[in-house]
């Protein structure tokens, strides 16, 4: 089977279109476009390649893609993909065809399935194994507990055993992350959503959301004006001296992971898990579902880590989040301090979020234009310091502060 029309198939287009709200002749369509698209790339990359390598072609290697996880002293729960690598790059400069090159590799991946590695953390040695579709995932006590300390990030090591192949290809793999450990300097922790929140990214043109899925890079996405700031204010708190955690939760998939992950360094926003879905091959019904539950599955999660810390959830109203994050709040009364969903370019929507504010009477729930509204309401209500909501202020008028700079550097 031609490459492109195998990456097409693992591409889950039926499964994404389907979640964008095209119907099945659009879909079909699209994906005819797309694959013409991808074809025409994919001829260019094989002619380069087999000007420089003839029928040699080397071995990929295989790349360890290790996610950020989270814990506590006595737990970790981490995830990652082994895969054959396929060297993306990216830069501001990249063009349009090459960002979709990049995309399409993205899900053309070459997982590698049943494949043994090693966690090393804290003095702990796990053991595990891959799934079909290369990911791991680790959800464990700690044999030994981490000592108590005032940093919030603890590294982790994530190796291949030596085999005779990869002695053989010289591929000696490891990678390396970093768990959130949230410690005494919490004064509470913070669950974001990502697309149309901290992005900009149409979500309710599907269009648009598409354009930019596919031909734009972590380098020429944008942030909204001020969100940056803002979660550094809620980083450090009510005091200015705090390291609240902050939990980015989104339904985009795992696939994208490089891509966010790089944003979010690009535009100096603080770290934090960033937990996304695997797209699989169910039917429209049971992916919706899935899609549906992602983010209340995962944030009940961090919740349920965390059982001491009161939480700041924050969504958009092109989704469902408003829901979700109230079904929460009622399911953990009292450990939500509030719920702040920005409103997109759509009045049904902003107004449907306003009549469920409305009726929610255990929580405050607010629909807010930008990061301003919400740093305004958080200072006022002892959520961030008031450095942070000049800070915010400042950064609508600038795209780098002093402040942020210190932060950055602190961190």
């Amino acid at each position: 089977m031609p490459l492109c029309r195998k990456a097409i198939q693992k591409l889950y287009l039926p499964d994404f279109l389907y979640l964008c709200g095209m119907n099945e002749q659009k879909r079909n369509g699209f994906k005819t476009t797309l694959s013409g698209l991808l074809t025409l790339a994919e001829q260019g990359v094989d002619r380069v390649k087999n000007r420089k390598w003839g029928k040699n072609m080397p071995p990929s290697p295989l790349e360890i893609i290790a996610y950020t996880g989270y814990g506590t002293p006595e737990h970790l729960y981490c995830r990652g993909r082994i895969l054959q690598s396929k060297g993306i790059v990216t830069s501001a400069k990249d063009s349009p065809w090459r960002n979709l090159l990049n995309t399409y590799h993205r899900f053309e991946s070459d997982e590698v399935p049943h494949h043994p590695l090693q966690i090393h953390y804290g003095g702990n040695t796990f053991v595990l194994q891959t799934n079909e579709e290369g990911y791991f995932k680790l959800d464990a006590a700690l044999p030994t507990a981490l000592q108590p300390s005032n940093n919030i990030w603890h590294n982790a090591r994530f190796d291949l055993p030596a085999t005779a192949a990869n002695i053989q290809q010289h591929q000696m793999v490891s990678a390396y992350s970093q768990m959130l450990v949230p410690n005494h300097l919490a004064d509470y922790g913070v669950i974001s959503d990502l697309d149309d929140t901290l992005i900009k990214s149409n979500i309710i043109s599907k269009t648009k959301m598409l354009y930019l899925a596919l031909f734009k890079n972590a380098y020429t996405r944008l942030a909204f004006r001020g969100a940056p700031a803002l979660y550094w204010a809620f980083r450090k708190g009510k005091n200015g001296n705090s390291k609240n955690p902050i939990f980015y939760v989104s339904n985009s998939p795992w696939n994208l992971y490089d891509m966010l992950d790089e944003f979010m360094d690009i535009n100096h926003i603080p770290k934090g898990p960033i937990l996304l879905r695997d797209f699989g091959h169910a039917g429209n019904d049971e992916l919706s579902a899935a899609f549906k539950q992602h983010k209340y599955n995962e944030t009940v999660k961090i919740l349920q880590t965390y059982p001491n810390l009161p939480f700041i959830l924050i969504g958009d109203s092109g989704e469902k989040d408003a829901d979700t994050y109230l079904q929460v709040a009622r399911q953990f009364p009292g450990r939500i301090l509030c719920i702040y969903i920005r409103a997109v370019n759509d009045k049904k929507r902003a107004q449907r979020v306003q009549q469920l504010a409305k009726t929610e009477t255990n929580t405050t729930m607010l629909l807010i234009e930008d990061s301003l509204d919400i740093a305004k309401h958080a200072e006022l209500n002892g959520f961030i310091h008031k450095q942070g909501l000049y800070l915010v202020n400042q950064s609508l008028y600038s795209d780098r502060s002093s402040l942020v700079d210190f932060w950055l550097e602190e961190e």
